[in-house]
């Protein structure tokens, strides 16, 4: 049984017509005698919502003067949400759509060449692009399930096969990203600081406050959780957006890389065999990619995606495991940058160690949730007595309970929760 949405469906984009994609079309396969006989879109939405645009999948019908019979494929369109979209008031202040836009045409084609070249590795990193159009805001690329990948699921998290997976090809997009910036110097200099925090805008900041305050008010009735807790959460509400700004700052010395910035199970897809063993994993949607520490990438990564177990107790081998790869691939790359010790990096991971409060106590429980409201980020903002049901609900599910009874002890014990 498919999962029932609990967010705003958008509709396709009205100039997503019958000759606009038939030019698209024409110009990705080189074929001016191509024909689209027809063209179905439908929403493409993941599972849980897609809080930072609209995808709509698109099944085309085309003829060509060189084939045999009607050829048929699909493809993914990602574009903004509509104007006057609370969303797209919010997501204009990071620069998220010129960003992906040029990531997916000037960035990812160049990885994805270093690795299959230089390293060898055949494997898929990405989706291909087949049009960016700045007029549009819009990206189209290939859909990746036709090749069988699939998203995992969002509530059994990972284990500890694909997280694996998931931590080698992280460590290959980040070792390729850092070779390439030395490569190309200032490549990643423009519009590459805007991450959720970051020194040019707190404009996700009423949503992250608005969501700590309904876990707050979620404490209050609990007598376990509410005595050790409440007090501590009270006080983040008013340092949230300072600590995070502070734990995402580059210092000198720090191992810096393209860091996808918004790495949880939606954002990458598996391959499988036979045996549905996960062969390959790539990632998408780069929206948030911000030129930062990669321990950015793997406290999200490890707060979101991770099964209690691999996060609560394996994080520092986890950390070794990815650091390995990422060094063996700097190496064969013929990175000329200084490269941490396996302890510099540990230390790096543990200082941003606040990136995982954000994480695991805000993001994390709007990932999971599964109740009526309509989740969204007008929602989160909203005041509204349907708002405030659904940020109060975020937390009301017992599922979500047990996790924070285990999450903030966790977060508590490096000090994440006391004043720093």
């Amino acid at each position: 049984m498919s999962e029932k949405p609990t967010h705003k469906v958008h509709p396709a984009p009205v100039w997503l017509t019958t000759e606009y994609v038939q030019d698209k079309l024409r110009t990705y396969y080189k074929d001016n005698t191509l024909k689209l006989e027809k063209l179905h879109t439908k929403p493409a939405v993941a599972n849980g919502g897609n809080y930072g645009s609209v995808m709509t999948r698109i099944n085309v019908e085309y003829t060509t003067k060189a084939s045999k019979g009607k050829q048929d494929t699909t493809f993914l369109v990602k574009t903004t949400f509509a104007d006057r979209d609370p969303a797209g008031d919010v997501l204009i202040h990071y620069g998220v759509y010129t960003r992906e836009m040029d990531i997916y045409e000037h960035i990812l084609p160049q990885l994805s060449d270093m690795v299959r070249k230089e390293l060898k590795d055949p494997r898929k990193l990405f989706a291909a692009t087949m049009n960016v159009d700045r007029e549009r805001d819009s990206i189209i690329f290939e859909d990746m399930s036709l090749d069988q990948y699939k998203v995992a699921c969002r509530r059994k998290k990972l284990d500890l096969e694909h997280t694996h997976l998931v931590l080698e090809k992280l460590a290959l997009f980040h070792a390729a990203s850092s070779v390439l910036a030395e490569r190309q110097p200032g490549i990643f200099a423009e519009n590459y600081d805007r991450g959720f925090f970051n020194k040019h805008t707190r404009a996700y900041g009423p949503i992250m406050t608005n969501l700590l305050e309904a876990l707050s008010r979620s404490l209050t009735s609990d007598e376990q959780l509410g005595p050790r807790y409440k007090a501590k959460i009270d006080r983040l509400v008013e340092r949230l957006m300072d600590y995070g700004e502070r734990s995402t700052t580059n210092n000198p010395g720090d191992f810096l890389t393209l860091a996808h910035g918004d790495l949880w199970t939606t954002n990458f897809m598996f391959q499988y065999d036979a045996k549905d063993h996960p062969t390959n994993a790539i990632f998408i949607d780069f929206q948030f990619s911000v030129w930062n520490s990669p321990a950015i990438d793997l406290h999200y990564f490890f707060s979101t995606s991770l099964q209690d177990d691999l996060r609560l107790e394996h994080q520092t081998e986890l950390v070794q495991f990815y650091y390995y790869r990422l060094v063996e691939a700097l190496r064969k790359f013929k990175f000329a940058g200084r490269i941490p010790s396996l302890f510099d990096f540990q230390l790096q991971f543990r200082s941003r160690g606040f990136y995982a409060i954000f994480c695991s106590l805000i993001f994390e429980p709007v990932m999971q949730y599964e109740g009526k409201e309509d989740a969204s980020i007008e929602q989160a903002l909203s005041s509204s007595e349907s708002g405030m049901r659904f940020k109060n609900s975020v937390y009301e599910p017992e599922n979500i309970k047990k996790k924070l009874s285990v999450t903030l002890p966790f977060l508590d014990q490096f000090g994440l929760l006391d004043e720093m």
